[in-house]
């Protein structure tokens, strides 16, 4: 029975590491953001399944947001210094 229910949970997380980017990085910060965007994109692969391939869903995603890269990074460059002070915030109590 344990093997029935933790078997897809496995797999399903497998899967979500495909869509992980490699990184060196030791900051918890940055390591969990892209853990919490991989898990975004499988959500959105998993609704997409039926109608796409990994591949096909990797370049729509490219392509769709080719001209909002810039701003993406400038965004998350702004946006990791807040989240950075929460953490600690959090952490301290």
């Amino acid at each position: 029975m344990y093997n029935k229910v933790r078997g897809p949970i496995e797999t399903s997380y497998r899967n979500i590491k495909a869509f992980l980017p490699f990184t060196s990085s030791t900051k918890f910060v940055f390591r969990t953001l892209i853990f919490v965007l991989a898990v975004v994109l499988y959500s959105l692969y998993t609704v997409f399944k039926g109608e796409v391939r990994r591949e096909e869903f990797r370049l729509l995603l490219i392509l769709l947001f080719s001209d909002d890269l810039f701003n993406l990074r400038d965004f998350l460059l702004k946006s990791i210094g807040p989240l950075i002070n929460n953490i600690d915030l959090f952490s301290r109590r």
